[in-house]
């Protein structure tokens, strides 16, 4: 038996980070009733495609998010719509809109108009419900900016940088899986059908990437945390080319540069001088390290280095491409991947379980809907007869 297997959630998201969070929910076993406007979530127009052919059912990225869903279509913004959420409500335990307060309000789909369904609702909004922000646009890189980390990445005498892809919204889905997981504990167990909110912008700033230790640091010390004046701390340490890519490595001051230091097999790496802590404000002490280390980096290829690095027990790793993770075994074996049936699209990998539960396995029961899959089955389960389906059809309420 699947974990959440006989929960219904009735997902009214799109983009990345309400879907993300009820893929969770739907790949542990729960129903998910996708709600798509005419044309489809935003997702299905986001590059890479499959075969670099774009199509609404070929976007990798909504694959991915969707997994074992349903998807039906509806035109919230039709006067009709309204009586069609009541009874899909009346279906759920559990309610998930992504949408801005004001676009709540305009499609019903606030907690004073949901509410009556008697179920949780999970709010997942950009800046919350209230204040002067609460119905600005968001996207991961204003989430980077505003969120103070942006400003201590990179280096000192360059611009300010964020870290690559949709790291702040996937991780705000993954957050809101989580207050999902308390809206359902609470209703099971109390009968407590609540609002639960979950601003993207409190999430990111409390759990990526230590902007809670540098928010809280200056709060503690009054220190703004800074760029760095270099690439790497110490002499040796952070990004390298090697015979075929790259490596990451970490070899600060103290037993990560013994070991480090181990792995090179280098005695001119051995002077005792390079133990003392000031040398890295030497550039020309780094110049000299480097003469040493570039030469070896460049001679290994990354899997050599690797090797070398957990022989002496060195802070270093290779930089995979998704090819590499697509081909190593270990990720096979371990379950990293998986694979899907689609109906126009014929077999697709796809990435697989996050963690592993003995008893109540994670899996991918179905492929990522088509658009408006579901639609008439599901009308059909909400009470609406053959004939009143295919007026609302007719008129482009539901497709």
């Amino acid at each position: 038996m699947d974990a959440l297997e006989g929960l219904t959630v009735l997902d009214f998201t799109s983009h990345i980070a309400g879907p993300y969070c009820t893929k969770l929910l739907a790949d542990m076993g729960a129903r998910v009733i996708k709600v798509e406007r005419p044309g489809g979530d935003v997702s299905r127009s986001l590059p890479p495609f499959k075969d670099d052919i774009p199509g609404t059912e070929r976007a990798a990225t909504y694959q991915y998010l969707n997994t074992n869903k349903e998807s039906v279509v509806i035109d919230l913004k039709s006067p009709a719509a309204q009586d069609l959420v009541r009874r899909l409500a009346g279906m759920a335990d559990l309610i998930v809109t992504a949408s801005s307060p004001a676009q709540e309000e305009r499609l019903g789909l606030d907690y004073q108009s949901l509410s009556a369904a008697g179920v949780p609702v999970l709010s997942i909004t950009n800046f919350g419900h209230s204040g002067p922000y609460r119905d600005y646009r968001l996207s991961d890189t204003v989430l980077y900016a505003m969120g103070a980390e942006m400003y201590s990445h990179g280096l000192a005498d360059r611009e300010p940088l964020k870290l690559g892809g949709t790291a702040a919204l996937l991780q705000g889905g993954a957050m809101a899986a989580v207050a999902a997981m308390g809206a359902i504990h609470a209703y099971e167990n109390e009968g407590t059908a609540e609002e639960f909110e979950v601003p993207l912008f409190t999430v990111q700033i409390s759990n990526i990437d230590r902007r809670s230790s540098s928010i809280l640091g200056y709060r503690f010390s009054g220190r703004i945390q800074e760029r760095p004046l270099g690439a790497s701390a110490g002499i040796a340490g952070g990004i390298y080319p090697v015979a075929d890519g790259y490596i990451e490595l970490t070899a600060s001051a103290g037993n990560y540069w013994r070991r480090f230091v181990e792995m090179v097999d280098d005695d001119a790496l051995r002077d005792p001088k390079w133990e003392n802590p000031m040398i890295a404000a030497d550039p020309s002490a780094k110049e000299e390290a480097d003469a040493i280390v570039y030469p070896w980096m460049l001679s290994h290829t990354r899997a050599e280095v690797w090797e070398a690095g957990r022989k002496a027990h060195a802070m270093v790793a290779p930089l995979n491409t998704g090819l590499d993770i697509w081909e190593d075994e270990n990720f096979r074996q371990r379950g990293v991947w998986s694979e899907v049936d689609h109906p126009e699209l014929g077999k697709l990998p796809m990435l697989g379980r996050p963690y592993i539960l003995e008893e109540s396995p994670w899996r991918i029961r179905s492929a990522a809907p088509c658009l408006g899959e579901h639609t008439r089955a599901v009308l059909a389960e909400a009470g609406l007869a053959s004939a009143e389906i295919q007026r609302l059809t007719a008129e482009r309420v539901v497709a």
